[in-house]
């Protein structure tokens, strides 16, 4: 890759090993700087990408989704009579909430 070269998102995203998706999460988050145009067809600078993979070699989990849920899909349910009619759902929600307290 020459100094002059821009890339879209997918080489970026397949350059670090990630979907699209996640690469544009990450700089929804903050955890990436912001490329100077963010568009479907931005061209990226080769700037971008070493100010990209140097706040990736900071932070190695920058790019990673956590992979457990704040919340139990449960709780939702929380004072429906799906929450009166489930009663192991309370249980595992209170095993939750100690959990996390």
């Amino acid at each position: 890759m020459t100094e002059t070269s821009k890339l879209g998102f997918s080489e970026v995203a397949r350059h670090f090993g990630v979907t699209i998706s996640v690469l544009r999460r990450a700089i929804r988050a903050g955890k990436l700087p912001a490329p100077p145009q963010v568009n479907a067809t931005a061209t990226l600078p080769a700037e971008w990408l070493a100010g990209a993979q140097a706040a990736v070699a900071a932070s190695p989990k920058a790019l990673s989704r956590g992979t457990t849920q704040k919340i139990p899909p449960f709780a939702r349910y929380e004072g429906t009579s799906a929450w009166r009619k489930y009663a192991n759902r309370v249980r595992d929600y209170a095993r939750f909430r100690a959990t996390t307290a």
